[in-house]
């Protein structure tokens, strides 16, 4: 049950985070200069990656990893303010938790919590995520989680 409370927390800052990190803040609208201009991109990518695992019992192990890359580049020479931009995350979480045997402990436990995401602009997106939980013998748990996002400016 503490798992699926951690999943739901960790989606929740996700999409929070996600959601802040594209919010821009102005009195309203304003003139740019030409210099200005030079500096203002469109194109972006952000990926996030949360892991979390927990075991208990005689035998107690438990390993997460996660790991993301951002890159971009434009495929318009004489615009390079217009990029296209890609980004992927990944997590994945193992936890065992076994009594070996052993009588009059108390129970094993184990479970895990890996949760991605991610958003990418322009007006082509493509956004997949997949999240897998597999649960084994002797009380092991592993999940892995993957979202990869991409963004362009086509037809412009």
């Amino acid at each position: 049950m503490e798992t699926t409370r951690n999943s739901r927390l960790g989606a929740a800052i996700a999409a929070a985070v996600l959601g802040v990190s594209a919010t821009a803040w102005a009195d309203g609208p304003m003139m740019l200069t030409g210099k200005q201009l030079d500096r203002v991109t469109a194109g972006a990518a952000t990926v996030i990656s949360s892991v979390d695992a927990q075991a208990a019992g005689a035998f107690a192990l438990t390993n997460t990893t996660a790991n993301s890359l951002v890159t971009s580049g434009t495929p318009y020479p004489k615009q390079p303010e217009l990029q296209n931009s890609t980004a992927v995350a990944d997590g994945t979480a193992t936890a065992v938790g076994t009594n070996l045997g052993i009588t009059g402990a108390p129970p094993p436990s184990s479970g895990t919590s890996v949760v991605t995401a991610g958003v990418a602009d322009g007006n082509l997106v493509i956004n997949s995520t997949v999240n897998h939980t597999l649960q084994g013998a002797g009380g092991v748990t592993f999940q892995a989680g993957w979202t990869f996002v991409y963004g362009a400016w086509v037809g412009i």
